[in-house]
């Protein structure tokens, strides 16, 4: 895989929400896609690895680098976008591992290696899909709900984390076991610029619709996920789908 322009196909973003569990994920087995943080535990249920893949929090990169490291040998045809000092993990930039730093602003990058951090891996990650070329984006599993993490079923560390067997904020058990979370999350912080993504997407003529089932975020036009595989692969235009 490599950076070629993808003006003629769209791709699905892949979230770590709940309602992942109402989309049969594997029917994108075919398609273009990225996916974030810990969805590999859920890759080989969904049959396919993704197109692209992104962990750029490098709290999230550093509990997960061993297997990260693990899938850059395991799945060739994946472009893996990681923090940009990822070498005390054994993973070094290539054709397909491209580092990443993080920087502040309100617009999309016009490089790879520096991307606008938007708060979360999902609205920052917009911008790789549109410098890989991307004009029809569809979401799932973007929920954009968040809820504090019950004090008694956490274990809280000196730096604030705290660990959990599970939580309501993830598709599956597996997505946080063992892993750092933020025990109250800024929600401002996390989902107060999806709205300026929107923006910068509009004036770049990408066409984003969220297809996650009872999503709260409400800056993209909402699609059934049926309608929006088809659109995706450009069998059919927005219009032909009526009102959704």
């Amino acid at each position: 895989m490599d950076t070629a322009k993808q003006e003629n196909t769209g791709c699905f973003l892949i979230g770590s929400g709940p309602s992942l569990k109402e989309v049969d994920v594997a029917r994108l087995t075919r398609l273009n896609s990225i996916a974030f943080n810990r969805s590999f535990v859920a890759w080989r249920s969904w049959g396919f690895a993704p197109t692209h893949y992104a962990c750029l929090d490098p709290v999230v990169f550093e509990d997960n680098a061993q297997e990260i490291r693990e899938l850059i040998e395991k799945c060739p045809r994946t472009q893996f976008f990681l923090p940009e000092n990822p070498s005390f993990a054994g993973i070094e930039p290539s054709a397909r591992v491209f580092l990443v730093r993080l920087v502040s602003g309100r617009k999309f990058s016009s490089k790879l290696s520096e991307l606008t951090d938007f708060g979360n891996v999902g609205a920052t990650s917009l911008q790789i899909l549109a410098l890989l070329g991307y004009q029809r984006i569809a979401m799932i599993g973007v929920d954009a709900r968040y809820s504090p993490v019950e004090e008694t079923v956490a274990v809280a560390n000196q730096e604030g984390f705290v660990f959990v067997a599970d939580d309501t904020d993830h598709f599956c058990p597996e997505y946080v076991q063992g892993k750092r979370l933020i025990a109250r999350p800024d929600l401002q912080k996390i989902l107060g610029q999806w709205p300026q993504v929107a923006k910068e997407c509009a004036s770049l003529k990408i066409d984003v619709r969220n297809a996650s089932p009872g999503s709260a975020l409400d800056c993209f036009p909402k699609i059934e996920f049926p309608h929006a595989v088809e659109w995706v692969i450009g069998n059919r235009k927005i219009g032909d789908f009526g009102p959704d």
